[in-house]
């Protein structure tokens, strides 16, 4: 199968795109198909986010063709003149595409053809574009053309298929759900969960890694230990951004300064090593598409606080295999003090229980069933 992507939201040259779409076109070509990559870039969104700006030209990643296109805005250019001469769009078996970037530039070049199927894939922030005072009145209509034009719609996890289905009448009966995943041998194996959790360990090293910025709520997971009765705790925090003072100054008002680490951005080898060293992962941002940092401080034995109603809906079960917290403190902070009451036993159940979940999230199978759902609604 010829599969062309489109979106912003691809690497070039190990740049600090998230790699996530990347990971699924890899697999893709792994498992035998063609792909080719088309990197909408818009000038001003790149400008507005930091990204760095690379030349229009063709790129190479695994043999995977990508064309680069720069774009002042998303609405008045030409993408067919920004394309090789030789480019065909009827060459392709499937167009898709992800990010409102991308699907505004697939929108213009698969047009009114019809005999190539489209699918269209939702993050945050399509939802985002399409609600938000601000954005809406320039997104929203030509998004939900793209949702109305495409034969089959992604959503990232699985809160997202009833909130687009909200937004658009398309939307309903076309709609799946297309998660990451992690790869198998990212999982540590069994031995290494039973050792463990074998015995409670003291101090209790509580691990979170995001960029820092305000909706990754790491303020609040400051707040919630220093609301919390249980104190004998470590909290390293890996990531770096604008609000690393803030939170800073959060710490010394509390008089943590010895129980938190402030890792910074560290290489994603450094953050799984440590991962390793973590008894607890929290995390309990808003708007997460996914939230693939759950699944590897998984992998790494760690129990997992995670967004209730978040990117991960559907796959941390709360008091099952993990719990899930609203973005609140004192919320936060009870549970903090009911985890660190945990018998060893059911903390040894719900880690195990948490890596046989990961193992149907292993990256290979669910980039194939990404594209398997897509045919099946496609093909009716």
């Amino acid at each position: 199968m010829k599969i062309l992507l489109i979106t912003d939201l691809y690497p070039i040259d190990n740049s600090s795109e998230p790699k996530t779409i990347r990971d699924f076109a890899l697999n893709w070509k792994r498992a035998g198909h063609d792909v080719e990559v088309i990197r909408s870039n818009f000038v001003l969104n790149s400008l507005i986010r930091k990204r760095k700006l690379f030349p229009e030209k063709i790129y190479f990643d695994e043999g995977i063709k990508l064309y680069n296109i720069n774009c002042l805005t998303p609405f008045w250019f030409n993408v067919r003149k920004k394309l090789p001469k030789d480019f065909q769009i009827g060459a392709y078996d499937v167009v898709i595409s992800h990010m409102p970037c991308g699907a505004l530039c697939a929108m213009k070049l698969v047009g009114r053809c019809l005999a190539i199927p489209y699918v269209c894939s939702v993050h945050a922030s399509d939802l985002k574009v399409i609600t938000d005072k601000f954005y809406k009145k320039l997104f929203a209509k030509p998004l939900l053309r793209a949702y109305k034009r495409a034969d089959a719609i992604s959503a990232r996890n699985a809160g997202f298929v009833e909130e687009i289905s909200k937004l658009s009448p398309y939307a309903q009966n076309k709609t799946f759900v297309a998660p990451s995943g992690i790869p198998a041998e990212m999982i540590e194996p069994e031995g290494y969960f039973e050792e463990k959790t074998a015995s409670k360990h003291e101090p209790l090293i509580i691990s979170t890694v995001a960029k820092l910025i305000k909706r990754k709520n790491v303020d609040i997971i400051i707040d919630a230990l220093n609301k919390a009765d249980f104190d004998n705790y470590v909290l390293r925090i890996m990531g770096d951004g604008p609000e690393m003072s803030h939170l800073k100054g959060l710490v010394k008002k509390y008089n943590i300064e010895e129980k938190v680490i402030f890792e910074g951005e560290i290489s994603r080898d450094d953050v799984l090593k440590k991962l390793r060293l973590s008894d607890l992962f929290i995390l309990v941002s808003e708007g997460e598409t996914f939230g693939v940092s759950y699944l590897e401080a998984a992998s790494r034995a760690n129990i997992v606080i995670a967004t209730k109603g978040g990117g991960v809906d559907g796959i941390i079960i709360d008091g099952e295999n993990g719990f899930t917290c609203s973005p609140n403190s004192d919320e936060l902070a009870k549970l903090i003090d009911k985890v660190a009451s945990l018998p060893q036993e059911e903390i040894r159940k719900m880690v195990f229980s948490l890596r046989e979940t990961l193992i149907a999230y292993d990256d290979v199978a669910v980039s194939e069933k990404y594209l398997t759902k897509a045919f099946y609604i496609i093909n009716g």
